[in-house]
């Protein structure tokens, strides 16, 4: 598999992942750059909300990420040059749209790894301090779980937002499955910082749910459970298993597409039953985890790392 050369950027300090002149041509080009990005959009793209933002000001995008044209739909809809979080290291080193997200302007951050993270944010603070906006994906990766509207949210977005005096717009697109329509909202900047910091993640996910629920509720088919498979749950599996399809996946990315916050907050059911995995199940502790010993099993049988490792084929 042939390599971009982009990988430079995966090394790139604060002061060399981009240049001064780079953030003033982005910048001078961007209406002509959105207007090129539209060609390259495969469904029809429609932007049902958007604020009306003041023309200089600088602002962090924070959006969600599920399918395949989302990023692409986001930068076409943002009304400035932003500078796009990239955590994607496979598709970097391997793929060649990828030149069109450097041309854009990208920051790459390894995702697993504590330092890059902390690195990232110095960039992003570099582009914002220029006037530039900056658009990150806070959930961490694509959002394959069946019942959450957002995941939790990575705080870093909070950090930057404080130091850089900056506000966040929370944007969000929707495509159902099958659907070739785009449905794009944004809410009004919103100033995290007079929160404390999980409560203002926690309210800006809340803002971001809610734009996902409303988009739901007006652009999806109702399905009635007799529509509905045999089994839901794998059906849901296979849908997202179709995603990943036929990427020119080079080495094992699996641990990283399938990034998802851990930290502060509740618990999931799932995670607390991971806990059982730990115990040394006896005679006097069956019959009070057999429940719990069962819904683990469940469980497993559909763990979407898994599956995927198992069915993705190589295209």
């Amino acid at each position: 598999m042939k390599s971009t050369r982009l990988q430079r950027f995966m090394t790139a300090t604060e002061d060399t992942f981009t240049s001064d002149i780079g953030l003033k041509i982005r910048k001078s080009i961007n209406f002509i750059w959105r207007r090129i990005l539209i060609l390259g959009i495969k469904r029809k793209v429609y932007i049902e909300k958007y604020p009306k933002l003041e023309k200089k000001k600088k602002y962090i995008f924070v959006c969600n990420h599920s399918f395949d044209e989302d990023v692409i739909s986001l930068i076409h809809t943002i009304d400035r040059n932003v500078y796009v979080l990239n955590g994607s290291t496979n598709q970097t080193e391997h793929n060649p749209i990828f030149y069109a997200l450097w041309a854009n302007g990208m920051i790459y951050v390894n995702r697993q790894d504590t330092q890059s993270r902390k690195d990232s944010l110095l960039k992003m603070k570099r582009v914002l301090q220029a006037g530039n906006s900056v658009m990150l994906f806070s959930e961490g990766g694509y959002n394959n779980t069946e019942n959450q509207l957002i995941m939790p949210l990575f705080p870093g977005v909070y950090q930057l937002a404080v130091d850089t005096n900056t506000e966040i717009v929370p944007l969000i697109t929707f495509n159902d499955i099958g659907s070739n329509e785009i449905y794009l909202r944004a809410d009004p900047p919103i100033d995290i910082s007079k929160y404390e910091k999980y409560e203002g993640m926690e309210k800006l996910r809340d803002i971001m749910s809610t734009i996902v629920y409303e988009l739901m509720e007006a652009h999806t088919q109702p399905v009635s459970r007799g529509d509905l498979g045999t089994n839901p749950r794998m059906d849901y599996m296979e849908v997202r298993r179709q995603v990943y399809e036929c990427q020119e996946w080079y080495n094992d990315v699996w641990e990283e597409e399938l990034t998802m916050y851990s930290g502060h907050g509740v618990t999931t059911p799932q995670q607390a039953r991971m806990y059982v995995d730990k115990i040394q199940i006896n005679i006097q502790n069956a019959g009070v985890l057999a429940d719990v010993l069962a819904r683990r099993e469940e469980d497993k049988r559909y763990d979407l790392e898994k599956y995927l490792r198992n069915n993705i084929k190589l295209c």
